[in-house]
């Protein structure tokens, strides 16, 4: 099995669950508690609710992905990066993500400070292969279409799978099977499919990150709201170390770091076996 190395930090079922903490500097974001436009603000949110109880990975977004909302051109990220890169300056010792699904965007934020790359399209840019290899970044692949319209709109858990095992891969490539609503024909009985096969994500020998925090999936299992949604999120991180994640994306850091250690220390041995 492959491990990865993230501007220092290893990435792998060599080492314990990585907690990805999430900051928004994206006006549309649906999620209020992580989203900031001034980046003194934002850097004092990144130190106190996420490096601060528990982060390891920050990873920043530039505009929000759902899919209510129109795709920012790769000139309309970039005209957002500076606050993104003064954010990362200001705030304290984490591994900084950068969340685009254009190369360029990638490239500029690795020039400028940034660690690794969260790419919700899945290499649907053909550049953000080469560009992640130059810098010698880990990068994020999410389950998608080769389309950078559509991110994750993939319903059937089989070309998920394929998608992401879909060449070319770099190195440092981590796997995200995109759970939740990317795409209108997705339903609850595909994201528990997905859920009951994330061990066979194992195969492809790579490091695997799940973004499911207060997921609508959830909600509808346990028929709760967003902000209800909290200990069923918690009780998927644990089943989801348990069937080997390697880093958990989340709003509520320091809960799920409690969670992903349960998960990790009771049930983590032969994960995917």
């Amino acid at each position: 099995m492959q491990n990865v190395s993230a501007g220092g930090l290893e990435i792998g079922p060599a080492h314990p669950p990585r907690i990805m903490g999430v900051l928004n500097v994206s006006e549309e974001s649906p999620y209020d508690p992580s989203v900031y436009d001034d980046p003194v603000d934002a850097a004092e949110y990144v130190d106190s609710e996420l490096i601060g109880e528990g982060a390891d990975i920050v990873d920043v977004g530039l505009e929000s992905a759902n899919k209510r909302f129109e795709v920012l051109t790769a000139n309309e990220e970039l005209d957002r990066l500076d606050a993104a890169v003064e954010t990362v300056e200001h705030a304290g010792d984490a591994v900084f993500s950068i969340e685009t699904r254009y190369a360029e965007v990638a490239d500029e934020a690795l020039s400028r400070g940034f660690d690794m790359v969260n790419d919700i399209c899945g290499f649907a840019d053909p550049e953000m292969v080469s560009v992640c290899e130059r810098h010698d970044a880990a990068v994020v692949k999410m389950a998608s279409p080769p389309d950078l319209q559509r991110p994750g709109a993939i319903a059937r858990v089989d070309d998920i799978y394929d998608a992401l095992a879909r060449e070319p891969l770099t190195d440092k490539t981590i796997l995200d099977p995109a759970f939740g609503g990317w795409s209108e024909e997705k339903t609850l009985a595909d994201d528990r499919e997905t859920f009951d096969r994330l061990g066979e994500l194992r195969r492809f020998e790579r490091p695997i990150l799940v973004s499911i925090n207060r997921k609508n999936f959830l909600g509808e299992v346990v028929e709760r709201d967003t902000e209800d949604r909290l200990p069923a999120s918690l009780a998927a991180t644990a089943l989801a170390v348990e069937r080997g994640a390697d880093v958990i994306r989340t709003h509520d850091v320091k809960e799920t770091l409690d969670a992903a250690i349960i998960g990790h220390e009771f049930g983590r041995e032969g994960a995917g076996e």
